[in-house]
């Protein structure tokens, strides 16, 4: 099963310097990647003037700098069921929330290391997953809280 992810209160649905669109790179190459993961952008693809390279974000990479992957689920193939087996096919552009303090967004489990309990903070780490833990982690950026389990969706507000 893949990550799913709502983009409940976050500030890219209405204010335009929030959402950035890229690609994602992992080991230098065009990559697959799923929603409810988190990227840092870097330069723009040469040749593109909206598209930017995304790649993994470190443990210690700002909150600035973090965005969350929500593209929209486009369905090419008549025989797909369910939001839990999409994915954004390598080479394909993504959609990108800049992570903006106050936002909330949710996800479901497979976006997360960690076991999930409300209260919990979420991190980076080096991965495209966030990481759930007690308490904060020295060098680590907090991206955000566990506010509420909907379902099989976690929602997080962040830091």
């Amino acid at each position: 099963m893949k990550a799913c992810v709502r983009t409940d209160k976050m500030s890219g649905t209405t204010v335009a310097k929030d959402l950035a669109s890229a690609k994602f790179y992992a080991g230098g190459k065009e990559a697959a990647i799923e929603n409810g993961n988190i990227v840092t952008l870097g330069g723009y693809i040469d040749g593109e003037r909206e598209i930017k390279k995304a790649t993994a974000p470190t443990a210690s990479t700002a909150l600035r700098d973090l965005y969350l992957v929500a593209s929209p689920e486009v369905i090419k193939n008549k025989n797909y069921y369910g939001l839990n087996e999409f994915e954004n096919a390598a080479g394909e552009t993504i959609r990108c929330y800049r992570l903006t303090p106050a936002d909330q967004f949710s996800v479901t489990e497979e976006a997360l290391d960690g076991d999930v309990v409300v209260g919990s903070l979420v991190e980076a780490q080096a991965s495209t997953k966030m990481k759930v833990v007690a308490s904060a982690t020295e060098g680590s950026t907090v991206i955000g809280k566990i506010l509420a389990i909907e379902d099989k969706y976690i929602v997080i507000e962040v830091a």
